[in-house]
């Protein structure tokens, strides 16, 4: 069972911890995280910010001509948390890419955070 977040920060590194979990079957199993984290939240206009903060890391680390610090700074926590290379072939452009679904984020809504159980 994937360990629950409680309070994850505003950044895309809560959305970057591992966990180990098993692999899941899925249909595109080669650009699935191997890893899963559970990140509960009560906010739904927090999860969506958060999903638009990742696809833009993600599109700026895989955008061949960006050269800025961010995109910089995106490639190399994206290569150390090895995930830079299982973007390749990966339209991170596409409207159907799954953003936490690449990354291993599973959300979980709560009304409360002291329901889930986890400290």
């Amino acid at each position: 069972m994937a360990p629950t977040v409680q309070t994850p920060t505003d950044s895309l590194a809560a959305a970057m911890e591992l966990s180990s979990a098993p692999r899941r079957a899925s249909r595109t199993a080669s650009a699935r995280a191997a890893h899963r984290i559970r990140l509960c939240y009560r906010d739904e206009a927090y999860r969506q910010r958060t999903e638009e903060r990742a696809k833009n890391l993600i599109a700026d680390a895989a955008s061949p001509t960006s050269s800025s610090t961010s995109a910089l700074l995106a490639k190399k926590a994206l290569k150390y948390r090895k995930v830079y290379d299982r973007m390749t072939g990966v339209d991170v452009n596409d409207p159907n890419f799954d953003v936490f679904e690449f990354l291993g984020v599973d959300w979980c809504k709560t009304s409360s955070l002291e329901t889930s159980g986890h400290a």
